[in-house]
């Protein structure tokens, strides 16, 4: 017990905080989230319960630290390719990709905790949805100063393509593909958006 101790007190600050990260991240992988406990990221880090409950309240919390540790919700900046279309395809395939990157059975874990808890930690299907609708903002913000796109478009009509999108993806039967996006896209989307010449 008191090498335990002595192995842990040399490892603070960032040096512990990465360690704590990494055990996290592959008793996350190993476990799965419905299995992951505190408990077993101590055991794997080498470290105590009480060390990592100083740093996460609870195991939303210490994943969601995993999560940011390789990126936010969404990551990189809003696609800019000159074009509304290319743009929005470029959003929706990097909320796709990001979301297979987390696991759907993460992002459950994490809904599914939050909602049963008393006080949430944190609003994860809120967070996606203003990541989103920021990126959508500034990719419809260029395509007006092109003269693509109308003005003052609802943001209900903004959040439209990521919302179909991640319903597809958390309930969806099959597989979200290429040609679902276009449809998304060239169907429902821009129609709403573009100015009509």
């Amino acid at each position: 017990m008191r090498e335990g101790k002595t192995v842990n007190s040399r490892r603070r600050g960032e040096t512990l905080e990465d360690a704590l990260l990494t055990a996290a991240k592959e008793e996350l992988a190993a476990a799965g989230y419905s299995r992951l406990s505190m408990k077993g990221v101590a055991k794997r880090a080498k470290s105590s319960r009480s060390v990592l409950s100083r740093r996460w309240a609870s195991r939303v919390e210490m994943v969601l630290s995993v999560i940011r540790m390789d990126g936010s919700i969404l990551t990189g900046d809003p696609p800019d390719s000159g074009s509304l279309r290319e743009d929005t395809l470029a959003l929706l395939g990097n909320f796709i990709e990001r979301f297979h990157n987390i696991g759907k059975d993460v992002l459950l874990g994490i809904i599914n905790d939050c909602l049963s808890a008393e006080a949430p930690a944190f609003d994860l299907t809120g967070r996606m949805h203003e990541a989103s609708l920021s990126r959508m903002k500034t990719i419809i913000r260029r395509a007006q100063d092109r003269g693509e796109a109308k003005p003052d478009i609802p943001e209900h009509i903004l959040a439209l393509p990521i919302d179909l999108i991640r319903a597809s993806l958390f309930f969806g039967a099959d597989s979200v593909n290429r040609e679902l996006l276009l449809k998304i896209t060239d169907d429902i989307f821009l129609p709403l958006v573009t100015l009509q010449n």
